[in-house]
């Protein structure tokens, strides 16, 4: 559950970030509560992420660290990323499930700054591009 909230960050001494994008919360926030756990998030992933998003982009990172956009480079285009993964999922078609693999894809995606609606796009797009290979 999201709940939206006014937030003066100012009346803290140490800085907040936001649990999805690691910015810096300045002003308004949005307090984010999954079962016990609770996180902060800034109001521009709030705006532009559902709640389910959310939800499983904060799983995401909970379990397998990072945030949005950690490993963005203008340099590292999108291809070569998707480059990259389709090799590792040649490489370790026997030791690794479809499923896992795909969990590896959107964790790599999430951390290049690629959105959940984004990589549901680019889902299908991938299987037509590993057989390129």
């Amino acid at each position: 559950m999201v709940v939206s909230s006014e937030f003066k960050n100012r009346d803290f001494q140490d800085s907040i970030n936001c649990g999805i994008c690691h910015r810096e919360i300045k002003q308004e926030a949005a307090i984010f509560q999954e079962g016990l756990n609770f996180g902060v998030i800034c109001s521009e992933c709030y705006i532009n992420n559902s709640e389910e998003e959310i939800e499983l982009i904060s799983n995401m990172f909970l379990a397998f660290g990072g945030y949005f956009g950690m490993l963005k480079d203008p340099n590292y285009s999108f291809y070569e990323m998707l480059k990259d993964l389709v090799r590792k999922i040649h490489d370790n078609k026997t030791t690794i499930s479809s499923v896992e693999m795909k969990i590896r894809l959107f964790h790599t995606a999430l951390l290049h700054g690629i959105t959940p609606r984004e990589f549901a796009e680019l889902d299908n797009s991938l299987l037509k591009f590993m057989y390129q290979f």
